[in-house]
Formats: structure tokens, sequence, C-alpha cells
């Protein structure tokens, strides 16, 4: 015979399924519940108690019981990736950490923010109403305060397996990472060029990136530690989309600053390689390489909060 609190537990899965409690109310009290269907509150707690488990409802002392999920588990092994943008870098990421969650029995939902505030929100969206089996993101717009830092509270605090790439959004705290050395990978960078003998160095940098901020910290602590100074006027900050206004990511922009530069600076680098220059003012881009598969790290991290709900923190170093 069925236990009448699975019973019960069932009827209110489907309910919430049909939209009856929408995600975010909450359940009525377990009077009243008991009153509803008839059945004892201890029927109901426990009930309630296999709902928590499964992740529908959230059962928080003094707050009553709020819907969280539906009961529909379709993609509770997919882990959704939400990235800025999709080229030739990302595609290669996105197919080693796919293949190799696969192999764990994980799904990848691929999705490109375009570093688009906006869309990483629809994205975020999706996993408040839906139950997904967790998220990897490299947040958009990542040197600017985030918009979206309370979906993601949000769904730390339902206890969503998730992965930062570079950084977590200020205030997001203790949370797990997997970032790249960009400072030592600016300070690489700028010993490079000096130890080729150039004394004037420039750059091109992105504004909203944290990744090409904390690059800058080191392409310009290079240059001082080689005695060497550095000029405000030798770099260029842009943004890593297009909008309206004076440092677009417009070409014009880009090589108007590169025709002054030219003047004066030897060697000038730049953090992005996606953009297309005119050829007559060439550019230095990264010529170094990682230690280790960003990729495996990611999954390994993944895999890890998976199975323990640990905080991981890894930085990969450039050689």
């Amino acid at each position: 015979m069925v236990p009448k609190y699975f019973t019960l537990k069932e009827k209110l899965g489907e309910e919430i399924l049909l939209g009856k409690y929408q995600v975010g109310s909450k359940l009525p009290t377990e009077v009243e519940l008991s009153q509803q269907y008839n059945v004892s509150r201890s029927t109901v707690r426990q009930a309630l108690d296999l709902l928590v488990a499964e992740g529908i409802i959230a059962k928080r002392w003094g707050s009553g019981n709020t819907v969280i999920a539906t009961g529909d588990f379709s993609n509770r092994t997919t882990i959704m990736l939400i990235l800025p943008s999709k080229d030739y870098h990302s595609n290669s990421f996105v197919d080693e950490l796919s293949a190799i969650l696969l192999k764990n029995g994980f799904r990848v939902d691929f999705k490109e923010s375009q570093n688009n505030i906006g869309l990483e929100r629809e994205f975020l969206q999706i996993l408040t109403r839906e139950f997904y089996g967790g998220l990897i993101i490299s947040p958009a717009l990542s040197n600017m305060p985030s918009l979206n830092k309370d979906l993601l509270q949000i769904l730390l605090k339902r206890q969503l397996p998730i992965l930062f790439l570079g950084h977590a959004p200020e205030g997001i705290y203790n949370a797990s990472c997997v970032s790249l050395d960009w400072y030592g990978k600016g300070y690489q960078m700028a010993r490079a060029f000096i130890n080729q003998g150039h004394k004037n160095l420039g750059g091109i940098f992105i504004n909203d990136s944290k990744s090409s901020a904390l690059c800058f910290s080191g392409y310009t602590e290079a240059i001082r530690d080689a005695g060497l100074s550095v000029y405000t006027p030798y770099f260029l900050f842009i943004n890593s989309v297009d909008p309206k206004g004076i440092n677009s990511r417009s070409n014009r922009v880009i090589n108007k600053f590169l025709r002054f530069a030219y003047e004066t600076v030897s060697m000038v680098y730049m953090d992005d390689d996606t953009i297309a220059l005119d050829d007559s003012y060439p550019v230095s881009t990264c010529m170094l390489q990682l230690s280790k598969s960003l990729s495996r790290e990611c999954a390994k991290a993944f895999l890890a909060i998976k199975k323990d709900g640990r905080s991981i923190a890894v930085t990969i170093p450039y050689n």
C-alpha cells in the first residue's frame, strides 16, 4: 500500500507543475494543507520533507514553505553554461568541456550572453523556474557591478552547484571559481617586450572586463619593475561590446589611437585578438600558453562541487 504522505507529495508536486502554486509563492500552512487534503499534520510534514529533498520547495523555520522549482526534472542532468561570446576560443572550450561532462553523465546546455546583462538575466531566470543540475558561468561585463547578483544569490541559496569562470560578482562570497592568472599574463607580456629591447610600451585593454583590468595591472607593474615609465596616453581602454560613446570598440577609435601611439611607442599590446584592425598599424596579442587545460580544470572543479558541495578555487598560470 502506498503511504499517504507519498501520495500527498505526488499530488502537491503535480499541482506545482500545473501552476496552482507558482515558483516563488508560498504553500498553505501545514494546518491548511491538513484540512484541505484531509490528512494528519504528520502526513503533511513527511510529504513536505520529500519535496524539500527533491529541491521543489524550500522549508525554513518561521517563514513557511516556498516553491523554488517545478516538478519537471527533465534537466536535472543538464548543466547550463553561460559565456559572454562564442568565438574560436570558446568553441574548443565548450566542445572539450561538454565531452568530459558527458562521460560523467551530464549534458551541457550552452548559452551565449553576448556580454549583455539583460540576456544573461533571461538565462538565469530559466534556472529559477526549472530544475537544472548546475551552472557554469563567465559573468557578462565582469569588471562592472553585477545587476544579476540577486538571481545568483537565490540559486546559491537553493544549493545549485555553480562554478564561476574568472571571478564571482562582488558581494558573492565563498564562490567556486576557476580563473586564469591574468595579472601574470600581462606581466610576462611586458617582460617579453622589454627583453626584446622595447622601452616605450603601450596597450589596448578592455574597460569592462575583469580579466583585462588585471592584465593591465600586471603589464604596467612589469614596466615599473624594469625602471621604465608608464605613460597614460600610451594606453587605450575600449568596451567589450560596441556601445555608443567615445571609447567604443570601433576600428575608427582604435586606429586613431594607433596613429598617435606609433609616433612614440615602440610596442603596443592588445588584450583582445578578436578585433580586425588595419594592417598599417600592427599590434601584438598574447603569445603565451596556459599551463593546464581550462576545460579540464573546469570539469574537474564542477564535479567536485557536485560531489560534496565544497568551495573550489583554481588559478591556471600562463607559460
